[in-house]
């Protein structure tokens, strides 16, 4: 029978029934299952779960099921179990239990029955319950605490609690149009962090942006413990100076000085900037971003800067822009350049040539092993597979001149005439069509004992310039046109799901004397909104004022010309 048209959706849900992170705590699935035991469950009872209830007919579902790696149906289709029992502890399990055997929910009660004279007595006697199994401690995820799991304010739609009359009063005055930006900015960063709850995690990433936006941390005014005492003769504003770590420069109050940009500031900070501190892992930066966005959201809606709003709003959407970006870039830089382009490095001598780890012959090679895309992309390619996976390109894509070129001179007369690095935007990608699709399952079919071959797409490049503090401070030419501004390169088509219109490469490319552009290597991958902004060069420094050190033998000489001095003007 053929498969369900949802066959995926329903061998996917009955699978995390039984998988081994949920049926461990699944009260009713283990009552059915038996845990360990891995009693048959009815295909009924499983159907009439509230999300299975969707699929229908019952026929097609039995067929989709009998599909699964992961689960055995009966013969006559009426009962579905684990192929492999359940292993470890579950929610029945006694403390420090070896047995293999589950304990079932009845041998959890008490095998006697309640006698008569005890069901006759007065309310206030009270029944002894049976024991309850020793529950296991929670873990906590790594690096964390029990006091770091509670709200902290940086939750994804945590929003300040209405204010009173008294706290809005209080607000007017703290954030008065009149006061200059840098005030108000000091005192909603400290207004900002006292509504938080400051972990690490979270001031780490606070604080790095802050400096680099030029706003300093350091000790406060008061170091020692503030009484109540010393609080009461105190309005909120000298409360908040006094508790205040992070200060701005008054001199920043001139705009030749410090120029306010929100937007600019998010770009910079997180394309540039944050790479050399964090990671680009998805749950990193969606933890700090979430820490900027919160404190926009704090400024918009205690209107500390209103003549920025438009500004903040934009610089919120770069933080949206980078969960999604960033760690895409992460994996693009680990898949590029791709099968194709590492072939061709290793024929015209690249970057590539001679990084195979294996030898240069398949004679003593495992076919039974399969080279997928991103281990030839950590270990070089051997020569003969760096043909075949070249031939296969030209063969999809390449022009007839380029056919014939190989098919009658072979790949040897295939050399490299240009090379240059350059920057990269991606303008268009074009994913491998059906037919190119088929023809790489049909030669995967005579490939299959020595390789995989992986189709092929396009990846569409204008040249981009890199920023760079190379010449920053020294007189900026009009740029020549350069004789390539565009670029295309033939790329895996899995590979190319990690990338995106508007990300930009720093690579090396080559051209052959066929016409072809390959990517030889690539150094760098940035986001859409890539911007180097010049607060790097100062964000870290310490500046020290110069001094030297004369030795004693330099002393003793000066001494004796001063002396010399002396004695002729006597």
């Amino acid at each position: 029978m053929d498969d369900h048209p949802e066959g995926d959706d329903i061998r996917r849900q009955v699978e995390y029934y039984f998988s081994d992170e949920n049926l461990p705590t699944d009260r009713h699935m283990l009552t059915l299952s038996g845990g360990w035991q891995n009693l048959p469950v009815s295909i009924n009872q499983i159907c009439g779960f509230k999300r299975m209830r969707q699929f229908r007919p019952k026929k097609q579902v039995i067929a989709a099921l009998r599909k699964s790696a992961f689960l055995d149906v009966s013969e006559d289709g009426k009962t579905i179990k684990r192929k492999i029992p359940l292993r470890g502890p579950t929610m029945f399990d006694q403390s420090g239990n070896d047995s293999d055997i589950v304990h079932d929910r009845a041998s959890m009660r008490d095998s006697a029955p309640w006698p008569n004279d005890m069901r006759a007595k007065t309310s206030k006697s009270v029944r002894q319950l049976p024991a309850r199994p020793q529950q296991a401690k929670k873990e906590l995820p790594s690096g964390m605490t029990k006091n770091m799991l509670k709200p902290h304010g940086f939750e994804e739609y945590y929003v300040d609690g209405p204010l009173t009359p008294a706290e809005f009063e209080e607000e007017q005055s703290l954030y008065d149009a009149d006061k200059s930006f840098v005030e108000r900015i000091e005192i909603a960063i400290q207004r900002f962090k006292s509504k938080r709850r400051m972990h690490e995690i979270y001031s780490r990433v606070f604080n790095k942006w802050m400096n680099f936006g030029g706003v300093t941390s350091g000790p406060r005014q008061f170091t020692g413990k503030i009484r109540k005492q010393d609080l009461e003769d105190k309005d909120a504003e000298d409360i908040v100076r006094m508790m205040a770590t992070h200060h701005v420069d008054w001199d920043r109050n001139d705009t030749n000085k410090w120029h306010v940009d929100f937007e600019r500031l998010a770009k910079g900070f997180l394309s540039s900037y944050y790479p050399s501190y964090f990671t680009y892992t998805t749950a990193s930066v969606k933890r700090s971003t979430q820490v900027m966005r919160s404190f926009y959201n704090y400024l918009l809606s205690h209107s500390v800067c209103p003549e920025y709003r438009s500004d903040i709003l934009a610089a919120r959407s770069i933080c949206d822009q980078a969960d999604i970006e960033l760690p895409a870039i992460r994996a693009a830089g680990l898949a590029l350049p791709g099968s194709f382009n590492i072939a061709v490095s290793t024929i015209v001598g690249g970057y590539y040539a001679g990084q195979s780890d294996g030898h240069p012959s398949w004679d003593d090679t495992d076919y039974s092993v399969n080279w997928p895309g991103e281990m030839a992309a950590r270990v070089g390619m051997k020569t003969e597979e760096a043909h075949v996976v070249f031939k296969m390109g030209v063969v999809v894509y390449g022009t007839d001149e380029q056919y014939e070129l190989v098919q009658e001179q072979g790949i040897q007369s295939i050399k490299k005439v240009r090379e240059e690095e350059v920057g990269l935007c991606v303008t268009s990608i074009e994913l491998a069509s059906p037919d190119v699709l088929a023809i790489y399952a049909e030669q995967n079919k005579s490939w299959k004992h020595k390789l995989t071959l992986t189709p092929l797409g396009k990846l569409r490049c204008e040249e981009w310039k890199v920023p760079s503090f190379d010449t920053w401070d020294l007189p900026h030419d009009v740029p020549k046109k350069p004789k390539y501004s565009t670029y295309e390169f033939w790329v895996d088509d899995e590979f190319l799901a990690e990338c995106f219109v508007g990300m930009k490469l720093e690579a090396k490319v080559m051209e052959l004397n066929c016409g072809l552009w390959v990517l030889d290597s690539v150094m760098n991958v940035h986001c859409s909104f890539y911007t180097k902004l010049v607060n790097e060069l100062v964000v870290d420094s310490k500046w020290k004022e110069v001094r030297y050190l004369k030795s004693k033998e330099t002393q003793t000489m000066e001494a004796q010309e001063a002396e010399e001095e002396e004695e002729g003007s006597s």
